[in-house]
């Protein structure tokens, strides 16, 4: 075989291994129904129904959970079409995610091999993000942060063609990128921007050009819509931020500085530790100690020394990591997980870009691909035995049990009733939604309030927390007859009462 075709063949092995690692990883659940359909996912459904079938034009999101913050409609909009083309379908929404959680880690194996022009370490490196513990680095949830991952994926391309091939599109698309992760995920978008502004400053390159103004640009195209809510609403949004940032409410559990920063660095870590060593910390030190010695033996070889000197990616991407920890760490209140949904990416692209580098010292090949494959072992996930044998029943929350109950009802075809969902959230948004899909699909008749025939829907819990509370008294409270009780998987359960004349 000619040597070019061989290289085509070996640029087409590395996709399809890591993709098939991934599928086989990603798949097997949503396409069995096995996914979270909570209170987000039911309300953002609601709300892109409202786009697709009452045409109604969105200025705003979610909210970020600040009173009077919101999000771009821009994770709305990404919704619709998968919604329209799908039916309404949830599970096939779901699946699309799947796949998206494949094109992630495809994405990483592209950086990496982009980034090193080396093979064998972006195939390992792509298999590890494949079978890591952490969502993150192959998000497959319904929910806006699922595409923060790929969005960083994009962003890291975006600067390295900055420090390499500053053309005014990079710029752009630096700003448009940028605001879209702070669409994706609030609080690490807004950490990003000042780390990306700071990391600039130290690093320059090529960012402190005339052609900056395009990155602002594109983060005002972001914003767009957003600022217009805010003109038209008397500036609610900017009033809301100014009020946070003047007197900020601290809703978590109040640390004074050490140990915040004790606690954040742990979270750090453990960010580190679930993504490249399925959560084992000593493991997880013993590479960064690893990599440490790496650096430093590098630094005493002359080629490798300027190679990692001049590597500007690198050292802009290490500067990254330690902004968002001191911003975070400057940030008084409690971090959740998904705060942190892009740094997972970061991570995997330093570790493999310094690892990468030192493959320039002498005689290190054979070892380093040891430690590679060590790493892949590592973080090997037992489900690829056999991906799609599953043998929990799922929890309440997962749709498959959630439509279980749904076609039961339907099954019934009631007629003149009335349904109510109890849930701890208070909001049962995901009954609220497929209620509305089985009855715009024509499978049930549309629920009016205060029929003699109800059907109660409980989410319950081990403590029956729904039997000692007011939602069921108030409900049957005009001493209604039981006429039937079914339990579904996930402590779902379903009555059927009737009213009493």
């Amino acid at each position: 075989m000619p040597k070019s075709n061989v290289f085509k063949v070996k640029e087409f092995l590395g996709p399809i291994i890591v993709g098939l690692v991934a599928i086989f990883l990603k798949l097997p659940f949503t396409s069995q129904g096995f996914f979270a359909f909570t209170y987000d996912q039911g309300r953002d459904f609601l709300k892109v129904a409202q786009i697709i079938y009452d045409g109604k034009i969105m200025l705003i999101g979610p909210t970020t959970g600040l009173p009077g913050v919101f999000y771009g409609p821009w994770w709305y909009y990404f919704l619709s079409p998968l919604l329209y083309l799908s039916g309404g379908n949830p599970q096939k929404v779901a699946i699309f995610f799947g796949f998206l959680g494949v094109a992630t880690v495809i994405g990483i194996y592209l950086l990496i091999r982009y980034l090193t022009d080396n093979l064998f370490l972006s195939i390992c490196f792509g298999i590890v993000a494949a079978m890591s513990a952490s969502w993150m680095l192959g998000p497959t949830l319904i929910w806006n942060p699922s595409l923060a991952p790929m969005l960083m994926i994009f962003l890291i391309f975006i600067i390295s063609k900055i420090f390499t091939s500053p053309k005014p599109i990079y710029y752009f698309m630096l700003g448009l990128v940028t605001l879209l992760i702070a669409d994706s995920s609030a609080f690490f978008g807004s950490a990003l921007i000042l780390s990306l502004v700071i990391s600039s400053l130290i690093v320059r390159g090529n960012f402190l050009r005339k052609e900056f103004i395009l990155t602002v640009a594109g983060a005002i195209l972001v914003l767009s819509p957003r600022i217009l809510f805010d003109v038209r609403h008397n500036f609610l949004i900017t009033k809301a931020i100014g009020a946070y940032l003047a007197t900020p409410k601290i809703y978590g559990e109040q640390l004074s500085f050490i140990p915040r920063f004790i606690q954040r660095l742990d979270l750090f870590f453990g960010f580190f530790s679930w993504s490249i060593a399925r959560g084992n910390k000593i493991i997880a030190l013993f590479i960064i100690i690893l990599s440490i010695i790496f650096i430093f033996i590098l630094f005493k070889n002359k080629k490798s020394f300027l190679k990692l000197k001049g590597d500007k990616l690198l050292i802009f991407l290490s500067l990254l990591v330690v902004f968002l920890f001191i911003g975070f760490t400057l940030f008084r209140d409690r971090v959740w997980d998904h705060y942190l949904v892009g740094l997972p990416v970061i991570l995997i692209v330093i570790l493999a870009k310094i690892i990468n580098t030192t493959y320039l010292l002498k005689n290190s090949k054979y070892l380093l691909n040891i430690f590679i494959v060590l790493l892949v072992i590592i973080n090997f996930n037992k489900q690829l035995i056999s991906p799609f044998k599953i043998t929990w029943l799922g929890g309440g929350s997962d749709y498959r049990n959630q439509k279980m109950v749904m076609d039961y009802i339907s099954g019934q075809n009631p007629q003149n009733y009335s349904i109510y969902a109890y849930s701890p959230a208070i909001f049962d948004y995901p009954f609220d939604y497929l209620i509305y899909w089985y009855q715009k699909r024509g499978l049930i008749q549309k629920p009016r309030d205060s029929e003699k025939l109800i059907y109660l829907i409980i989410r319950d819990d081990d403590k029956h927390t729904y039997l000692t509370r007011g939602w069921y008294g108030d409900k049957t409270k005009d001493k209604t007859t039981l006429l039937d009780r079914k339990e579904f998987p996930g402590q779902l359960i379903l009555e059927k009462h009737l009213k009493n004349d």
